[in-house]
């Protein structure tokens, strides 16, 4: 017998307390793997990492501080700096760079900025390009060397020019016209060229009708930001995929209450889930907007207040930029013409509330006979449906699709123009777009790229279609279209 042993000690007592502490650990560490790897798998799935961080992204590139309206005569020198696109960081991605359930092959996204002030801009003043512009002339998702702007740059030609990306992810033409201002004021450009015209609509949300009893809906054009650090953590935690599950989980709930405090959810508005697929109609159809959702009798004069601003805020970049003797360059939209009509905004499956009903039978129909190969019976149908209603996307969408099952690729191609014109918010509205360009071009006497035209004939001469080539995502141009564009760009500044 142990002579030291406690003679109170209790002998039923676990002698290891410290195994207990072990197995709650390894417990806790066995829960934490299930979640991880759930959350895994629901990433293949689902890809909701690579759309959390590509909304933290866009929150990073919208609180950068805009370039306020700056007075010509009184410019105070905290408003010259500026804020241009910087070569790429990172040799590449994390993951794979995709949209909807496609990857993008090349893409990262990269979106590096640096600042730029009078001091260290280079080339000579009086000798300088600027880009302006949103996303598609900042380059994104693609690399640095492969926008057009660096393209266009050839600082070893001729070090005198130099040619800047000052365009800015998210940019509508109000972002715009401070950071024109900016460079015109401070920085002593030659040229200005404006890419712009995607994002007009990009803060824009359809809010319910109103009723006397309700107070205003806000419209959804602002929201608070989180702040760097919180970013920054944010994307660190998302390395787990479990946390990024959560964490984009919580930005759809508090994006859902800002949206829809007020309005009650109805079943037929379940289920929509924004870039869910790039091309198709089926969950427009399965998710259309609804009346209570959204009178689409405002939606004419809703586009119309949007067109008339863009228009204006070219015409101010144009009139003041030749004023300074400055040359202005504009370039119309080229844009993907499948792009599915449901990719931001729910869509009406009838632009008159009256003709509802009877839209969403005859695009039903059209469907069901596509899908028994009955073509040319499915298109009629939706050719009559087009007489009735033509204010929507879908019917010229289900169109396109028939023409080009059928091999009529140019007819398609401007079917899925008009579906793209009908389309309801950002990325709508593309035929009026490019009227308002060429319109402004035409009136204040700017010089005009076409390159929905050069686009178009780009592709048509290789047997080719609807930009397959050169838009491989929702509106962005690949680096074989900012080549395309580069020429033509470089033949213009090549002309005195």
């Amino acid at each position: 017998m142990d002579s030291t042993a406690d003679p109170t000690a209790d002998p039923t007592a676990d002698p290891t307390p410290r195994r207990r502490r072990w197995r709650r650990v390894a417990f806790v560490v066995i829960i934490l793997g299930v979640l991880e790897t759930a959350g895994w798998i629901g990433d293949h799935l689902f890809d909701f990492r690579q759309k959390l961080l590509w909304k933290l992204t866009l929150m990073e590139i919208e609180t950068e501080p805009a370039n306020p309206a700056t007075n010509s005569t009184a410019a105070p020198a905290s408003n010259s700096n500026l804020w241009i696109r910087a070569p790429d960081s990172k040799t590449d991605p994390e993951i794979p760079y995709r949209v909807g359930k496609i990857t993008i092959s090349g893409a990262g996204p990269w979106v590096e900025l640096r600042k730029l002030t009078p001091e260290t801009c280079p080339g000579t003043p009086g000798q300088r390009t600027f880009v302006l512009g949103g996303s598609a002339a900042f380059g994104y998702p693609y690399r640095f060397r492969e926008n057009f702007a660096d393209q266009s740059d050839r600082p070893t030609g001729n070090p005198d020019h130099r040619v800047m990306n000052a365009a800015r992810v998210g940019a509508t033409s109000n972002d715009i016209v401070p950071i024109a201002r900016t460079i015109l004021d401070h920085y002593q450009p030659t040229n200005l060229v404006v890419f712009a015209g995607n994002n007009e609509w990009f803060h824009w949300r359809p809010t319910p009708p109103k009723n006397d009893s309700e107070p205003n809906q806000p419209n959804g054009n602002t929201r608070p930001q989180p702040g760097p650090a919180t970013r920054s953590l944010l994307t660190t935690l998302a390395h787990s995929r479990a946390l990024a599950a959560a964490i984009s989980q919580l930005f759809d709930l508090l994006e859902t209450n800002r949206h829809h405090a007020a309005p009650q959810r109805t079943a037929q508005d379940d289920g929509f889930v924004e870039h869910h697929a790039l091309f198709g109609t089926q969950h427009a159809i399965d998710n259309p907007l609804t009346p209570e959702r959204y009178d689409t009798t405002d939606w004419p004069e809703t586009r119309q207040k949007y067109s008339d601003q863009f228009r204006n805020n070219l015409a101010t970049i144009v009139t003041e930029a030749q004023r300074r003797k400055v040359r202005v360059i504009l370039m119309t939209m080229p844009f993907q013409y499948r792009l599915a009509p449901a990719w931001k905004q729910r869509q009406p499956l009838a632009g008159d509330p009256h003709n509802r009903e009877r839209m969403t039978r005859l695009i039903q129909e059209t469907v069901n006979l596509n899908h028994q190969k009955q073509i040319d019976t499915a298109l009629q149908r939706i050719q009559f449906a087009i007489k009735i209603d033509a204010d929507t996307p879908v019917p010229h969408y289900l169109e396109a699709q028939l023409l080009e099952s059928l091999d009529r690729p140019l007819e398609a191609e401007a079917a899925y123009a008009r579906s793209r014109e009908a389309m309801i918010g950002n990325l709508g509205s593309r035929l009026s777009i490019n009227r308002v360009i060429r319109e402004v071009a035409a009136k204040h006497n700017a010089e005009l790229v076409d390159l929905r035209k050069i686009f178009d004939d780009f592709q048509h001469r290789r047997k080719r279609y609807f930009n397959a080539e050169l838009i491989h995502d929702d509106c962005h141009p690949t680096p074989l279209a900012h080549g395309l564009i580069a020429d033509h760009l470089e033949s213009i500044l090549s002309q005195p």
